[in-house]
């Protein structure tokens, strides 16, 4: 372990990091600058390359976490099982095993100009069972390698992006609308597996599209539930329509079709199934750059709606900007779940853990699941190289009262990120609260 520790060091105070990528996430240091400065309908955004290659870059790509974590409240452990479902508390608290269990990387990654990008990264954390059993390892303390999650890749993809027109297919989070947490697609889940394309009629409309395959397997609880003969099939299709007639107005409209147990046809995929959301938002910008947000959705099977209203504003400073929000959601129950297994509106992954094959259901929409009230304040200060935030989040869920807190600083440095970031989580009974600080070392090897 120590030979590899000095191999690692050796190659970073020799080597600096290739700083551009094509999508910017909220993981990226410099995501919220560019974020803040304009108004962005879709999540994840494309970055701003350093230098455009005009002819094929491909790269090596290694990073290795060097991390401390505190744990402050250890009032929740997650179970194992095999071939299990999981309900919404056991999703919101697996957040602190995917943000904070991070162990290295290694992958490839492929630069053409500004307008073609495809990177396949194996990203290697502490497995979910371990980290609420045992403790956050690193790298150099990791008792044995059975520690490790299976559940690899979470961020690989290929995406096209020229003029008019732009694509991605692999294993990326997705979000549509203005919200922090948006009705009916928004990143709770840690990626998809989408094909999504998005097409600009002119500069006032464009078009969003999007197939989000799941895991088709069910517990076996929910096999007995199903009546009749089905295919192992399992897919929704979102099909959004923006508008903005003027720089102070944005409007738009937008579905999520679930097809589950049976083949897609046309009328499925972009109309209506027998299943899904129907939605809507409006983005008003009036005065003083104050936005006012709000967000309507239904599940046409249920009827049962939600909503969404905020209001926020982006002061400019020079070299930074900072942001305060406020939000406010109601969603009703039955909006995501159904007796009927293949209509639960819910996108399935699958996480391989010590003792544990786990299904984890994350809500298309509504982060915090149905039957909630929930209010949330966001404060942002974002430089271009880094930013300091905190969240807010408070009201009640189907699990009882929820009380969320997360501060986070990110910052780049070059040779990789240094992050320091506290994080609780209330939720009915169960609590959970970490204090966390790493150090993200990451190298590119320019391949002849």
């Amino acid at each position: 372990m120590k030979k590899i520790y000095l191999f690692s060091l050796t190659i970073l105070l020799t080597i600096f990091s290739f700083s551009s990528a094509n999508l910017l996430t909220k993981n990226d240091p410099e995501y919220h600058f560019k974020n803040l400065g304009e108004v962005y309908l879709k999540y994840p955004i494309y970055a701003d390359l350093n230098s455009n290659p005009e002819s094929f870059e491909n790269y090596i790509h290694f990073s290795m976490d060097l991390k401390y974590e505190s744990r402050i409240m250890d009032d929740f452990n997650l179970s194992g099982g095999w071939y299990r479902s999981t309900e919404i508390n056991e999703v919101l608290f697996r957040d602190f095993a995917l943000e904070n269990g991070d162990l290295f990387t290694f992958g490839i990654k492929n630069y053409y100009s500004d307008y073609f990008y495809a990177q396949f990264i194996a990203d290697f954390r502490v497995a979910d069972t371990s980290y609420f059993t045992y403790e956050n390892y690193s790298l150099f303390n990791l008792p044995s390698l059975v520690y490790i999650s299976l559940d690899f890749p979470t961020y690989s993809y290929l995406s096209y992006n020229k003029e008019d027109l732009s694509f991605l297919v692999g294993r990326v989070p997705l979000s549509y609308g203005p919200m922090k947490y948006n009705l009916v697609v928004s990143d709770n889940s840690p990626y998809y597996d989408t094909l999504a394309i998005s097409y600009s009629f002119n500069d006032k409309l464009d078009y969003d599209f999007s197939v989000l395959s799941m895991v088709p397997l069910l517990s076996k609880e929910e096999y007995a539930a199903m009546d009749d003969e089905f295919i192992a099939f399992r897919n929704a299709f979102y099909n959004g329509l923006n508008y903005n007639p003027n720089e102070k107005l944005f409007l738009g409209i937008s579905s999520l079709n679930q097809v589950a147990g049976d083949l897609p046809n046309p009328v499925n995929m972009f109309i209506k199934s027998d299943v899904g959301v129907y939605g809507g938002y409006i983005k008003i910008i009036p005065f003083w750059g104050i936005n006012l947000d709000t967000e309507y959705a239904f599940n046409y099977a249920t009827l049962s709606t939600g909503y969404g209203l905020g209001i926020s504003k982006t002061f400019d400073f020079e070299g930074a900007k900072f942001k305060i929000g406020v939000e406010r959601y109601e969603i009703q129950d039955n909006f995501f779940s159904s007796e009927y297994p293949y209509d639960n509106l819910y996108y399935r992954t699958i996480a391989l853990s010590p003792d544990a094959r786990i299904f984890f259901d994350y809500p298309f929409g509504f982060k915090y699941g149905e039957d909630s009230q929930i209010n949330s304040v966001d404060l942002t200060l974002a430089f271009e190289k880094g930013y300091f935030s905190y969240i807010w989040d408070h009201g009640r869920n189907s699990k009882g009262m929820i009380n969320s807190n997360i501060f986070c600083f990110l910052f780049d440095t070059k040779l990789g990120d240094f992050e320091v970031k506290w994080k609780s989580l209330k939720n009915g009974g169960e609590e959970f609260e970490t204090f966390l600080i790493s150090y993200g070392f990451e190298v590119n090897f320019l391949l002849p």
